[in-house]
């Protein structure tokens, strides 16, 4: 079941909300959704699609390595405490690397999806999250490859998002391959931007499928573009009021001093922040009873 056509009332989505809008548009009910570290914005797209029309979606969480089958709200201070409290099932490195990849992900037998962010990716859909400049001397050090080579040559398809749609991320080529592309036998299939949502064709090429709202670009384009999909009014309010009220998804449209300073100004008006003290007060307090008990039990 795909999600409701938008109304005819629609509420103005911001940038942030439309990359939203077109990741849960490529969500079906029962995918098994990977989720990165501190990718808000894929985050809430994934939490918007369980909490609307892919109720039976779940999540595999870096996050204690948990499945978690429900909706939750964002927060900076709180997130990963709450996710822990959600998991309906635990797994180890070991288990994801030696028996989930080999055997759920080829062949979409457990319908896997990640929408990864790419620094680069050049025309073949390879990737570098590793370096920007030569790798001896690098003008930028990145989060690095993490488990990208070993996922994605088997991923049935590969989907990405760039929040920001430039030519410093689109390139001819990369400073590091961090990731194969059509060319080493991977299947890029995806990538969703601020500008477009564009899809490799079968000759390799990519083209675009969608324009975003307002958006104009000198791309290869299909010969029948696809109308943008917003999100309908109801996933709109749920997505704001429900998800994500403090707008963490916005941190990825931007970089350097200006996200700093927007990550301080939501780390000071965090409202978990004193829920998450008091939780590691009442944590201290349990493990004190815990080493008293033990300690008033031996002889």
């Amino acid at each position: 079941m795909r999600p409701d056509a938008p109304s005819a009332a629609q509420p103005e989505a911001s940038t942030s909300e439309n990359l939203v809008a077109a990741i849960v548009n490529e969500i079906d009910d029962g995918d098994v959704l990977l989720e990165g570290i501190g990718t808000f914005l894929p985050t809430s797209a994934y939490m918007l699609a369980q909490a609307t029309h892919a109720t039976h979606a779940v999540r595999l969480c870096p996050v204690g390595n948990i499945f978690v089958a429900e909706a939750h709200r964002l927060s900076m201070a709180e997130y990963e405490f709450d996710t822990l409290r959600r998991g309906v099932y635990r797994f180890t490195y070991w288990d994801v690397n030696a028996s989930y990849l080999p055997t759920f992900i080829p062949g979409n037998r457990g319908k896997w999806k990640e929408f990864l962010r790419p620094a680069q990716v050049d025309r073949t859909g390879r990737t570098n999250n590793v370096v920007i400049g030569p790798y001896e001397a690098p003008k930028v050090r990145l989060p690095g490859a993490a488990g990208l080579p070993d996922g994605v040559p088997i991923e049935p398809a590969l989907y990405m998002y760039v929040p920001r749609h430039d030519r410093n991320c689109f390139v001819a080529k990369l400073d590091f391959v961090s990731a194969p592309g059509l060319e080493e036998g991977a299947n890029p299939h995806l990538i969703v931007t601020d500008l477009a949502v564009m899809r490799f064709a079968a000759d390799g090429v990519l083209e675009v499928e969608t324009l975003m709202p307002g958006a104009t670009r000198e791309l290869r384009f299909r010969e029948r573009l696809v109308p943008f999909r917003p999100l309908t009014a109801r996933q709109l309010e749920v997505l704001r009021r429900d998800i994500d009220p403090e707008s963490l998804r916005d941190l990825e449209l931007y970089s350097g001093a200006e996200r700093l300073t927007r990550i301080e100004a939501l780390a000071r008006q965090e409202p978990a922040r004193d829920r998450l003290y008091e939780w590691l007060a009442k944590l201290l307090e349990r493990q004190r009873e815990a080493e008293g008990k033990r300690s008033a039990a031996r002889p």
